[in-house]
């Protein structure tokens, strides 16, 4: 097995970084034990048994809510609900945290709307949301044959997001040229989850507020800077001038960053080009995930009223770790790699 990004940039000191070893090997084991426990409900190639959240990242601890859903790619059928009541049984027996109120989780997608609805009027946020999550954090349990429809999912949006990309169904021959299309979702992803926060500060009048400020200084944005780097990271290889084939290229470039985590495929970019950085970086994550795995912490975290966080010693301290984090991003887009810089002024913003 070749050695990921991630231990290369950890180095002889196989302790460095224990905390996202340990969310690393959990997650695994979290992995098998759903495949054994879905497995009799999985028949056809038509469904998936599909994770997300912190389990997809490969980032689960012990405090760590199961987001989960039943994909399903294929044609319509009464029993596909029999199917979600019984996977929501044997999750119950199994003691696992039922996700969020949102019911963005915990029951099924169709792939018609993730695939067929990107803008336009029918494009919701919750559609936006689940596709883009699709992409970014999303992982299939148990065999291959069970993985298809998760697998042909992704291939499928990614397909849309390219063949129809003015980048790439014109003669335009620029080097530097990226999938917009895709970045722009990434984005709009990103601002959604921004607003998202401020909406739940209202609607659930300040529950788990500071919790939730550290994670969408952390997660959150780990998830947008993987994605925006999935996009400009197109650029910094050598690409022929045959449209067809850079389209092919080009989705299975995306398709490489879907099949790893956000922490990964972020330690693969600072392994090439800021490795100067990877203290910075990846010793405010092991902290951030030290955090949640701490269940004293985290419960008082999520009590903590945003009225109280600002003069409180645990929040400030977990604020500092998410300030760092954001810092040492900032100079890895800004001042690091000259051709990275390039990219993110000719695409950061317009």
């Amino acid at each position: 097995m070749s050695k990921s990004a991630l231990d290369a940039l950890r180095g002889p000191d196989a302790d460095r970084w224990g905390n996202v070893a340990t969310a690393q090997s959990l997650s695994e084991q979290k992995w098998s034990e759903l495949a054994s426990l879905v497995a009799q409900e999985l028949t056809t190639d038509e469904v998936s048994f599909v994770v997300f959240g912190s389990l997809a990242r490969e980032e689960f601890t012990l405090g760590s809510d199961l987001d989960w859903t039943l994909l399903i790619d294929g044609r319509a059928d009464s029993g596909h609900l029999e199917i979600v009541h019984s996977i929501r049984a044997a999750l119950g027996t199994a003691n696992y945290k039922v996700p969020g109120p949102t019911e963005m989780f915990g029951g099924m997608i169709f792939s018609h709307d993730l695939v067929h609805a990107i803008g336009g009027d029918e494009d919701t946020n919750k559609n936006m949301t689940r596709r883009l999550l699709l992409l970014l954090e999303s992982t299939a349990i148990g065999t291959s044959t069970q993985k298809a429809a998760h697998e042909r999912l992704i291939r499928g949006i990614l397909g849309r997001y390219v063949e129809e990309d003015a980048n790439f169904i014109t003669g335009n021959t620029r080097h530097d040229k990226i999938p917009r299309f895709l970045l722009n979702d990434v984005v709009r992803f990103w601002r959604t989850m921004a607003v998202d926060y401020a909406n739940k500060y209202r609607a659930r009048a300040g529950d788990k507020w500071a919790l939730r400020n550290i994670k969408l200084r952390m997660s959150r944005k780990l998830l947008f800077i993987s994605g925006f780097f999935m996009c400009i990271s197109w650029a910094l290889g050598d690409r022929g001038n045959d449209v067809e084939q850079l389209r092919q290229d080009l989705i299975a470039h995306l398709m490489s960053w879907t099949q790893r985590s956000p922490l990964e495929s972020l330690a693969g970019i600072v392994q090439q080009y800021g490795p100067s950085l990877k203290s910075e970086i990846f010793d405010s994550y092991d902290a951030f995930l030290a955090l949640l795995n701490d269940d004293d912490i985290r419960k008082y975290l999520e009590k903590l009223s945003p009225e109280e966080a600002y003069t409180d010693s645990v929040f400030l301290e977990a604020r500092e770790t998410a300030t760092k984090f954001d810092a040492a991003l900032t100079t890895l887009l800004f001042d690091t790699n000259k051709d990275i810089t390039r990219l993110v002024h000719k695409y950061g913003v317009f």
